[in-house]
């Protein structure tokens, strides 16, 4: 027997699946990864890479190697490209499990060609490379000098080369400059390396820049449907998330009462609250309250108070609202809907931000036709 479950997020596999093949009709010729770092920004990476899998993705990428790892033992068998910092000590294992690493140092290159000797075998990498970001990989005047390392490691095979712009959204020309320091870092390599797959494009620049899709795109914001002003009219998406809550209690504050830590808002008035079984551990920011809004009995609102394990809703204009309403945080009720990125811009967050932070308390729930096919929660690990 199970607790009924009163938090969730509903993700349709349906709707992720209908993003993924808009986004390769989209970018054709170039190929599709979706990213499923952070858990698949707070969706649950196993179910949404069996969903990918089956529907004939044959590589991922995540941004860790424990998360490449997890991938592996759920039975995943698609490429899986690791985009984060590798640690010497962590290669092994990722022979073991027969993952591609994003190396942009030159001591973490000589030993992945160590291991290659030692297994007998060629081993795949990304060579990585930092355009502007100031992180992970190679400076673009460092071509020739890695170019001519990976000349003598055979047993290496150079995959492709990755980068990633530092503002995609900064304006063209900055973003120029950057593309022009990749295809500067990759040009000595094209010759001897013909097949090598090149790849700077994540999701703003998919929908920005289509001279930079190259041979391959990376996707992660645009697969779950967040939403972009400047996505163009031909890429339409659908939201791949819903996030729902019930009324645990509604109460009267007097004039003066404090709500929260801190006294953190103090109602001027008679004020019906609503209090609702979720908190910073569920994906609230202090930034929301006073500003984020939340549907409940179809009307929207507003967040007046937020800790570890509780929200407070002013439900003062709502007479009607009672213990065990329906309470929409992401989603549609009745006529009005609210998207993840109005909710996250309220706290001035992104829409990665406010998932990627939200705990198994609550519940994921996998639809597909409508129909749940798979829950993913505290109880079920």
């Amino acid at each position: 027997m199970r607790t009924e479950i009163v938090t969730r997020m509903e993700i349709s596999l349906d709707n992720l699946l209908f993003n993924y093949q808009q986004i390769k009709q989209h970018v054709g010729p170039a190929e599709v990864v979706p990213v499923l770092k952070n858990n698949a920004y707070g969706h649950g990476a196993i179910p949404l890479a069996k969903a990918l899998q089956n529907a004939g993705c044959d590589h991922l990428a995540v941004a860790m190697v424990d998360e490449g790892i997890q991938l592996r033992r759920a039975g995943i068998t698609a490429e899986i490209m690791v985009l984060g910092v590798t640690l010497l000590q962590q290669l092994p294992v990722m022979v073991e499990y027969g993952l591609t690493p994003s190396i942009g140092n030159m001591d973490v290159l000589r030993q992945w060609a160590q291991l290659a000797e030692e297994s007998g075998r060629q081993l795949p990498v990304h060579l990585a490379v930092d355009v502007g970001l100031g992180r992970l990989g190679f400076q673009p005047e460092q071509a020739n000098e890695v170019l001519a390392l990976v000349r003598e490691l055979p047993q290496l095979e150079i995959r492709g080369i990755r980068t990633h712009l530092s503002h995609p959204a900064g304006g063209r020309e900055l973003n120029d400059e950057e593309f022009a320091r990749f295809q500067q870092f990759c040009e000595p390599f094209l010759p001897e390396y013909p097949h090598l797959v090149r790849h700077l494009a994540a999701s703003k620049a998919v929908l920005l820049y289509p001279h930079m899709y190259l041979d391959l795109v990376r996707v992660g914001g645009i697969l779950y449907g967040f939403k972009y002003d400047y996505c163009p009219a031909t890429l339409q998406l659908k939201p791949v998330l819903s996030y729902s809550t019930r009324v645990g209690q509604v109460k009267t504050l007097p004039p003066g009462w404090g709500v929260g830590y801190g006294r953190s808002y103090v109602v001027q008035k008679p004020t019906r609250v609503a209090l609702l079984p979720i908190g910073w551990s569920d994906g609230l920011y202090n930034q929301h309250i006073g500003k984020a809004q939340m549907l409940v009995g179809g009307e929207f609102a507003t967040l007046i108070g937020a800790c570890t394990d509780f929200a407070m809703l002013d439900v003062t204009h709502l007479p009607q609202v009672k213990a065990g309403d329906e309470v929409v945080i992401i989603g549609t009720q009745g006529s009005r809907s609210q998207s993840v990125d109005e909710f996250a811009s309220a706290a001035e967050v992104t829409p990665s931000q406010l998932l990627g932070r939200t705990s198994l308390r609550v519940t994921r729930l996998y639809t597909k036709g409508g129909v749940v096919q798979e829950e993913l929660s505290i109880l079920s690990m």
